[in-house]
This record gives structure tokens, sequence and C-alpha cells, in this order.
């Protein structure tokens, strides 16, 4: 199943619903005798239009299963299934990065890093080029239009031009001042795409497996991997981490976190140490910068077991995925993770990984250089933990270049940054300690009061400052993953009225992400009616797991639920008659 992150969510849900009620309507069908096929199953081949099965073991480790066709593939699921040691049989979904296309002019370089508020746009000056996609060419200067939201606040006579913000930055300057290169080591993995580990920029910065010996073709360190010198490549299976153009989305995130400051040329990474490194783990790919949910997985399993302390994850997708989430619910290591760009509100169209409230786990929205969310980012009053830069950031492409990039994903490594330069400072700061001070030292933006948790950006320059008094030793708090597996679909129904015609909308939530099938009938009924999802007339949920229904007649109705644990929720309704 291919799944992309940047889904279009409709202005108006109730348009969108109502195109998805034609044709359908609460009439008198019952429960009998004679069953109606249930919806479509993720157990169902039609949920698997790649014929591609990612099992996820017991103990951790995941095995791509793809069928030569519908028939095979549906003989062989409940076989998966009922291996021993499997805990889950699923999709292998997948997931973009969180990079966004752009057009958007030039600013004066690193305004994230110290912001005067005196940027100004240099449409024919600057000398660097804006990423309309970070997987296609990048647009020269010249070639800038300004976008909808540089110009809506233009007056007569204005440029028309957002104004920066004097103090919207990350405080770089004072922790910096704070900062003595800290005395541990802290590996990043970058989880993306591939990196350009020859930047000249980058160089002494990117994490090598000395272990290994490159080019002799034998896995002198003996963890499944050849000639992993620079780390491995999940998206094709190889230890190519640098494939050219389609890595730039993560040779910049690279660059943002430990690009050299002090080598006269390019950027300013924000952790000026060389006691951090970033791990190139490359699990996107492609024109479109994707991959699997078994890449993913991969990925972040490799990255733990050879040191990483913290990952970057400038990724998502709309589907919620069981098996990810039980991955880095069972990881020690700090997720920092990029919240989106569908400027969607998280708690009512969820993105993964970004809404898995985890302890382990900080969601982080971009912040525009004038101190207001970028009008693309997505946010959450829960979901979202903190704001920071993320448009217009200068950093490093391949090829010893370098480019402007927008969105969540730019936004990300900057926390991912900060908190490898907190960990390597306070050698006796645990991650959850790291985590604590990052969120407790956000600078409080009212533009940003009830769109994230903290109501904050990052300010690295407090942490820095707050670090050594923070410290407590705390550990991370253990999920309950029995919980999240085993939790029924949640059942939420609303009436209203359009056009003089009465609606009904259904609204299908499961937490734990195993929802096999809803369906409905008229009357009271128990579960045991609908014998398993058997019976009934199924409810066709739309990419939001609602359905909306044109009530005709009035009286009792009962909504039923079922997962592939088989926890079933049952929820009957007495409606009244239309109009």
């Amino acid at each position: 199943m291919r799944v992309s992150h940047h889904v279009k969510r409709s202005v108006c849900l109730l348009l969108s619903l109502l195109l998805l009620a034609q044709g359908m309507t609460l009439g008198a069908a019952a429960v009998g005798t004679d069953s109606v096929p249930a919806g479509t199953s993720v157990l169902e081949p039609a949920a698997y239009p790649d014929s591609e099965v990612l099992v996820l073991y017991e103990d951790g480790r995941t095995e791509v299963v793809v069928y030569e066709d519908a028939a095979s593939l549906e003989e062989g699921l409940p076989q998966l299934a009922r291996q021993e040691g499997v805990a889950l049989v699923q999709p292998n979904y997948t997931y973009t990065s969180t990079a966004l296309s752009t057009t958007d002019p030039l600013l004066a370089e690193q305004w994230a890093l110290y912001n005067g508020g005196s940027f100004q746009l240099e449409e024919q000056e600057n000398p660097y080029p804006v990423f309309n996609d970070p997987f296609a060419l990048p647009s020269a200067p010249w070639q800038w239009i300004a976008p909808w939201w540089m110009q809506s606040d233009a007056s007569a006579g204005s440029t028309g031009t957002v104004q920066a913000a004097a103090g919207v930055d990350i405080g770089a300057e004072e922790a910096w001042a704070l900062y003595d290169g800290g005395s541990r080591d802290v590996v990043v993995a970058l989880v993306d795409t591939g990196t350009d580990y020859t930047h000249a920029d980058l160089e002494g910065r990117i994490w090598v497996n000395e272990d290994e010996i490159p080019g002799n073709g034998v896995d002198d360190d003996g963890n499944g991997y050849i000639d992993d010198v620079y780390g491995w490549n999940f998206y094709s299976g190889s230890n190519q981490v640098y494939t050219g153009s389609e890595d730039s989305h993560g040779t910049h995130g690279a660059g943002t976190i430990a690009a050299h400051a002090d080598n006269d040329i390019g950027i300013a990474g924000i952790v000026r140490s060389d006691h951090v490194k970033v791990m190139a783990v490359k699990a996107l790919g492609g024109w479109d910068g994707s991959g699997s949910t078994a890449s993913i997985i991969r990925a972040i399993q490799y990255a733990e077991a050879n040191g990483a302390r913290i990952c970057n994850l400038s990724l998502g997708s709309s589907r919620n995925d069981p098996a990810l989430y039980r991955t880095i619910a069972a990881s020690d290591m700090l997720f920092v993770v990029a919240a989106g760009n569908d400027g969607a509100d998280l708690e009512l169209a969820p993105s993964y990984p970004a809404s898995y409230h985890l302890d382990n786990l900080i969601t982080v929205a971009n912040l525009r250089y004038d101190g207001n969310l970028d009008p693309t980012s997505s946010y959450g009053a829960s979901s979202v933990d903190l704001a920071a830069p993320g448009t217009h950031i200068l950093s490093t492409t391949p090829g010893n270049s370098y480019s402007y990039m927008t969105g969540t994903s730019m936004a990300t490594p900057m926390v991912s940054a900060a908190a490898a330069m907190l960990c390597s400072q306070f050698p006796d700061a645990t991650l959850a300690d790291v985590k604590d001070i990052l969120l407790s030292s956000v600078q409080k933006l009212d533009s940003l009061t009830g769109l994230t948790a903290t109501g904050g950006m990052l300010d690295l320059g407090a942490a820095m400052a707050s670090g050594a008094a923070a410290q407590k030793g705390r550990t991370w708090t253990e999920p309950d993953l029995a919980a999240y597996t085993d939790s029924p679909p949640i059942l939420s129904l609303s009436l209203f009225q359009w056009r003089g015609q009465q609606y009904l909308t259904v609204q299908v939530q499961d937490p734990d992400g195993d929802f096999r099938s809803a369906a409905y009938a008229a009357g009271t009924y128990t579960a045991a009616n609908f014998q398993g999802g058997a019976a009934g007339t199924p409810l066709p949920l739309n990419a939001w797991g609602a359905a909306t229904l044109l009530v005709r007649n009035g009286g009792p109705y009962t909504f039923y639920a079922v997962d592939l644990a088989g926890n079933e929720t049952v929820r009957t309704v007495d409606l009244p008659q239309s109009p």
C-alpha cells in the first residue's frame, strides 16, 4: 500500500462528506442471516495494492513478503498471521519527507541563528538558489515569485513582504558563549534521504564506522552489513548512503545540525563540536523522497545498534502505523519528528509519527522569521511540542553547494541539533532530561498559544543556561503497548441538516491503528449480531475514517466497528424522522 503524507485536506469538510454520501441512505437495512460483505480490512487483499506485506515479529524484526497475485495474497495473509512470534501483519506503508515545495524568496543567510529584525528580500542579489522541490533542480534567485502569504498583508505603497521580527531565533550566540564543545560523544541519526558526506562543510562531522574496513567486501564488524563505513542505504539495500541529487533533503538537514562553523566557507551548523556526528541512514529516495515502513524501521534499529542517541525523522504519513509505533516505543533514543506541512490541526487530522504520544518523542512545527507559524505548518495543542525556524533555511546541498529550503523538515534538525548540544555538554543528563530542558526553556510567543503544547519556540541559549540545574536523571516513561495494540475502535456520531435534508456523520477512530471494518443496521443489536463484521451494511469510510449517510427513516440504528485483534464497539442511536 502506498500512502502519501501530503494529503490535501478539504477546506470545507462538510462538502467532502456530502460528496461521499451520494447514493447512501439510512433506510431499513437490518442484520439478518444473509450477510453483506464487510468493509475493506487490512487483512484483505484490497488493502495491499502492491501485494507487499510487512510482518513485524515480537522481537522487533521485520520481513517484507511480496505475493505474485491476489489469490496467493489472500491465501498467504492468514498463514502469516498464525506464525509463531508474529506481532503484526500490515501493509508496508509509504512515508515521504516533510520538506515543502516552495518558490519563496531568498533571505540573508541563516536568520534562524540570529535575527536582528532587518532581513530584506534579495530577489536579484542573493547568490543561493531556493529549492522549489527538494528532489528537483532548485530555482535561481531571479525566478522567484512571491507566495500568497507574503502578498496578503501588502498595503498601498508597501512591498508586500513579511517583516522579520528581532529576536525570533534560536539564541545561537548565547548558546555558543556557554558551550565548551562538550565532553560526551553524541551521534544524531538522520533517517532521511542520503547525505553527501563528501561536502567540504561536512568534513569530519559525519559518523564513520571505524570497525569497518572500506571496500574489502567483508562485514568486518559482524553487524550484518558489508562495508557500511558511512551508514547504510535501507531504501535500496546497499552501502551507498549518497546517491546524488535525490539526497539534497538529507544533506540539508546534516548541515543545519553540524556544518563547520570555523572553516571560513559556507554556513555554520548549530553544534560547534567534533563530539557530535551525524549518522547517514538512508530510508527515503526516488523522485518524491519516499520510503516504506520496513526501510524506516530497519534504519531506526540500525542507528540505535550503532550508537545513535538522537534520531531525526523529517518524514510522515497520514496512516497510523502500529509497526512504527512499536519500534519507536521500544527504543531508548530521543526521536525528533516533523509535524508535517499540511497546515492542519493534528488533533483533528493526525500525522504519524508526529501524533504518537510517546515520552521519547518531540514534535516540531515550522516557525517563520516574523514569529508566526508558516501557513503550511501543521500544529496541535497537545500533539506538537514546540516550534523552530523552518522557513527559508540556508544549508548544505550536494556537490559543495548551498540552497534554501522550507518546511517542518528544516525545523526538525534545529531541535535535533539543540538536543545533541545539550547531551554533549551535560554528560550526566539523560535523554529524558534533555527533552525536559528543551521544552521548559522555550521562548513563549503569543502567536503559538494553543498551537503547540509549550506555546513557544526553541531557545537554545536559555536551554544551555538552565541545563546544569535541570538535570534530574529522569528515565523514559514506559509506553503501554498492550493498551495501544488492544484498544477498541471509537465510534462518534453527529447529526446535521443541509438544504432540507438530514444527514448523519459517523467517525471511526482506532488508537492502535489496527482497524478492520465497520457496519450498521436498522434496529437495536449487540455486537454478536454483526458476526465479527460479516453481517450488516458496510460503512465505506473515507481517508479520515468518516462516512456521511442521508437519513430518510427515523428510529433506532446500531453502528459497529471491529479491529484486527477482535475488539468490538457497538453504538445505538435513536434518529428522529427527517423534516
